[in-house]
């Protein structure tokens, strides 16, 4: 019964490493702009940083302006790194970013953040 007891405890303890790797997932980890930033000049791209890499293929910005309107983004993805550039400049406002990116270990994260451009 002892002999039991200590297997269960040493199977118990090592498959605690491995369920948190198993449950990592991709989060974002940095963003230019910045998360709610205010910010004098408009940016000439968005970029993402992710903890892991991520699969361009299913992964997006999408890049709305002040009245709502949406500011088409291609993107490209390189590692952790989602890059969209703006290819116009963006009038003073508030601007929000909604991102999608899927994880090379096949999570689905999302999310979005708000940046403001001053005159």
């Amino acid at each position: 019964m002892n002999r039991t007891i200590r297997m269960i405890a040493t199977l118990a303890l090592w498959s605690v490493p491995l369920s948190g790797q198993a449950l990592a997932h991709a989060r974002l980890v940095e963003a230019t702009p910045e998360i709610n930033s205010t910010i004098a000049a408009p940016p000439t791209e968005i970029r993402l940083r992710f903890s892991e890499p991520i699969e361009a293929r299913f992964s997006g910005i999408d890049l709305s302006g002040p009245d709502g309107a949406k500011i088409t983004t291609e993107i490209a993805v390189r590692d952790k790194d989602m890059v969209a550039p703006v290819s116009r400049s963006l009038a003073p406002g508030v601007y929000q970013v909604d991102w999608h990116a899927l994880s090379a270990d096949g999570h689905k994260v999302k999310g979005n953040f708000k940046f403001e451009v001053r005159p």
